[in-house]
């Protein structure tokens, strides 16, 4: 070990270990709020990591990553400016102690999630790969991590796919209160690595030069060759957050065993037997580091709140699309015909598009969308996933962080309950978090067999729960021209988007134009124009709309369908127009009728166009059950045609 080195590592650990204690004492001042994850204990790991990293390396952090943060670059005052919620910290005071992004110095991401960060580096490593760069990902993660489905489905994703990330397990004993021997009966975290052919050591995490050197040896295997694991064996000294004592669970002898073990008391020691350091270099050294820390307290304390008009600046990403007027439709189409045209155009157009998910290549894909997709662009731009449905979207999200533009299929709708966690906490959440550092233009196709009696684990259309999950834009096509336009301007734009297709409707043809499309969302689209009654429909419900408003123009009764296309933006201006001039409105759609898309727009009716309804809006939906597998009973759930000719022949009256 040269002195520089030496010097480098101590001045460190140092300065994670006084950012921390000013931490604490700013917390225990009430001058940060929330909760603040104290890494004092832990502070060899991350300097022996971080030592070893490029700065164009990432690194993927969790709940307890200052330490890692400082380690890799960030400043000490943004990083505390973020703990005191200030517009000068790091992600302007919106992410808090929790979540830290400096992507100048490859901090890429971290998250509160315990595992959810695994799967984003999966992703972000393949982004590396693709884009054949020579840089690494590190992930740190907790021992309780080493428990979740992410842990296993990214390692083996991970494995499979040959990517250039070290997955860094400090181990500090506990997840929250329960012990690591209360949790597993693996002797060390490491085996897990070698489970999936990762080659993987374990180190005394409380020994820097220890972790550096075995780090050293893995930031070099995944550079070269692919995955490698590393278990750091810590301890953290203060309980799971500064709100926890720690003392129900661990005992005094305990905490002061490990105490005695001080990562930074150690290192001074070697270093001062070596004669690579002297006490009076060490009393230099400290003085500098804590008139840093003084002078990041004073930068916080004084610097300003965020503006309350930015809470929504960074719920979305700004966009900018040329939306050139389609030419006259001129031939036929499937739906999945023109989901297929969408993808291999934009693969054509941008080779960052790439497809991930389950049997989409060789295959085609369950429903055959993605046919012959393979044999095009080649197996890395449309890549074959285990059942994996978490590493799938968290892979696909750490791709789009880092320059890819990824299209995950999530085969049935149902499935998307297996992967919220990446979903909904994280994709639609990484540009605001991140006060606009990040993007993730992400696009996950997914779609329901509703109608095709698969039962109720294989039908459900749940598109509602997503009007709750801000940043994230939602698509409910029902013609192959939508299907396709709406595609590419998802795939284009630069906020994640959820596709949802209607399994029933991919056989559906329509008339599509030959030339390049693209469609706003937000815009809806009227397919019949009335005056007398207005039905708003989404997916299948617009055709069984249109059937009906035909049926009903005999018997005088005009109707207007409008197709929303989106619901997330939802066309608002359109809607209320029409129901300005008809004065009585319809909402169909076939997700249950408790808390569906119907039911915003009906708030949304009565609160911007009350004055102008000549009746009570009705709504047509399904019953408020599981989709049931019965021919019979499925009739009795979904909404029919003779449920709307009842209902709009009521409001007509």
């Amino acid at each position: 070990m040269n002195e520089e080195l030496a010097r480098s590592l101590m001045q460190t650990m140092l300065r994670i270990r006084r950012f921390e204690e000013a931490a604490i004492k700013a917390y225990n001042d009430l001058l940060i709020p929330g909760v603040v994850h104290s890494s004092i204990g832990q502070e060899a790991v991350a300097a022996g990591v971080c030592a070893n990293l490029r700065k164009t390396d990432y690194i993927v952090g969790n709940h307890r990553s200052h330490g890692h943060s400082i380690a890799k670059g960030m400043s000490p005052g943004k990083l505390m400016a973020e703990l005191f919620g200030k517009s000068t910290g790091c992600c302007g005071g919106i992410g808090g102690s929790m979540h830290s992004t400096d992507l100048e110095n490859g901090i890429l991401f971290s998250t509160g999630i315990v595992g959810g960060g695994i799967p984003i580096t999966v992703g972000a490593g393949l982004s590396i790969k693709l884009q054949r760069r020579s840089d690494i990902v590190a992930c740190f993660f907790g021992d309780g991590a080493s428990n979740t489905g992410s842990f296993h489905e990214s390692l083996n994703l991970a494995s499979l796919w040959s990517l250039p990330v070290v997955f860094v397990c400090e181990n500090n004993q506990y997840a929250l209160s329960t012990g690591f021997t209360g949790s597993t009966t693996v002797e060390s975290i490491a085996v897990r690595g070698t489970s999936y052919n990762i080659p993987a050591r374990t180190v005394d995490g409380n020994d820097v030069f220890q972790v550096y050197e075995a780090m050293k040896d893995a930031a070099s295997h995944a550079r070269q060759k692919g995955p490698a694991f590393l278990e750091c064996k810590t301890y953290r000294w203060f309980g799971h957050h500064m709100l926890d004592s720690g003392t129900e669970y661990r005992s005094t002898e305990e905490v002061d065993q490990w105490r005695n073990k001080c990562p930074l008391t150690r290192f001074k020691s070697q270093l001062l037997a070596e004669g690579l350091l002297t006490e009076d270099d060490f009393a230099d050294m400290d003085e500098r580091v804590r008139k840093e820390m003084d002078s990041c307290m004073q930068f916080a304390s004084e610097s300003s709140d965020p503006s309350p008009d930015s809470l929504l600046t960074f719920v979305y990403a700004a966009e900018s699309l040329d939306y050139t007027e389609p030419e006259e439709p001129s031939r036929s189409l499937t739906l999945g015909e023109a989901i297929r045209e969408a993808l291999r155009e934009e693969m054509l157009r941008d080779e960052c598009v790439l497809l991930l998910g389950e049997d989409i290549g060789r295959f085609g894909g369950i429903f055959k969308v993605t046919k012959g997709l393979v044999e095009e662009f080649g197996p890395e731009r449309v890549r074959d996933t285990p059942i994996s449905e978490s590493a799938i979207l968290g892979a696909a999200l750490g791709a789009a962080m880092t320059g890819l533009r990824p299209v995950a299929e999530i085969m049935y709708m149902d499935f998307l309950n297996l992967c919220m966690d990446q979903l909904v906490n994280h994709i639609p959440k990484v540009h605001f978090m991140t006060a606009g550092q990040l993007k993730a233009p992400v696009v996950v196709r997914t779609q329901s067999s509703l109608g095709r009696f698969m039962g109720a684990q294989h039908s459900q259309l749940f598109a509602s729960w997503f009007l709750n999950v801000p940043g994230m834009k939602v698509a409910v096509p029902s013609t192959p021209f939508d299907a396709k336009g709406l595609l590419k301007t998802a795939i284009r734009g630069e906020n994640p988007v959820l596709f949802i297709e209607m399994g029933n409707l991919y056989a559906k043809k329509g008339m599509t134009p030959a030339s390049e499309y693209l469609i706003p969302f937000g815009k809806a689209a009227v397919r019949r124009e009335g005056r007398d009654v207005t039905i708003v429909a989404m997916l299948a419900m617009v055709h069984k709309a249109m059937e009906a408003a035909e049926n009903l123009a005999n018997e005088g009764i005009d109707v207007e369908v409008l197709d929303v296309r989106t619901i997330v933006p939802l066309d608002r201006e359109s809607l209320l127009r029409s129901v300005r001039k008809t004065g009585r409105l319809l909402i169909a759609e076939e997700s249950p009728m408790t808390g569906g898309v119907g039911a915003e727009i009906a708030a949304l009716v009565c609160r911007e166009a009350f004055d102008y309804l000549d009746s009570p809006i009705e709504r047509v939906a399904a019953s408020d059950a599981p989709v049931p597998f019965s021919p019979t009973l499925l009739g009795n759930y979904l909404p029919s045609q003779n449920d709307l000719l009842k209902r709009i022949r009521e409001l007509a009256r």
